[in-house]
């Protein structure tokens, strides 16, 4: 198994300076409904989380993102989410406020996120069987791309462009085991679609 959780960006992360004031409970109560499903969660075996859920900050390209290493917390409360305030994908770069680093998976939260204004919801979920299920049979990422960088970004972006994932709201992440990522113009759209499979 690859090795989970880890931030492969390069991270500007000031846990000093406040986010910025904004209706998150939407984005609080979905991610505790991922964690019941064990959609995000924690690896005993490895002593990892996994999993992640974002929401896009008033039509701007920020957004809110459960926090790195949150995923054997059961409830998160607004202290766990980040506030992405700017990143430049081929940089490879993210800058973060708040009390927690931004997860791994910031950087295709932020391709997601570019693909249409409409998007105002990603929930990025783990489970083997869904995804061994629904493998190279929905919009599947090259299985040679790695999570969290560049090269995902720009395999997100591959699949919109042919499009492949224009309709679907969903993608399989080829490389990166388990990994199932659902968006929508809302979370209720997002949790739904993951509930389909």
């Amino acid at each position: 198994m690859e090795q989970e959780g880890v931030i492969k960006y390069k991270m500007n992360w000031e846990p000093f300076t406040p986010i910025p004031e904004y209706d998150i409970s939407a984005l609080i109560h979905f991610r505790n409904k991922c964690f019941v499903h064990q959609w995000i969660g924690f690896y005993e075996t490895h002593q990892v989380g996994y999993g992640n859920i974002s929401q896009r900050y008033n039509n701007k390209k920020q957004f809110f993102i459960s926090g790195s290493q949150t995923g054997h917390i059961p409830v998160l409360d607004a202290n766990q989410y980040s506030f992405i305030q700017k990143y430049d994908i081929p940089a490879n770069t993210i800058k973060c406020l708040g009390q927690v680093k931004a997860s791994s998976e910031s950087l295709t939260h932020a391709a997601i996120y570019e693909l249409s204004s409409e998007i105002e919801a990603i929930i990025h979920i783990h489970n083997n069987t869904l995804w061994n299920k629904h493998l190279h049979k929905l919009p599947t990422t090259n299985p040679e791309v790695e999570y969290g960088t560049p090269e995902m970004a720009a395999e997100v972006n591959r699949l919109f462009q042919s499009n492949t994932i224009k309709e679907t709201g969903l993608l399989i992440m080829g490389g990166h085991e388990d990994g199932i990522i659902a968006w929508g113009k809302d979370f209720e759209t997002a949790f739904g679609l993951l509930e389909q499979l």
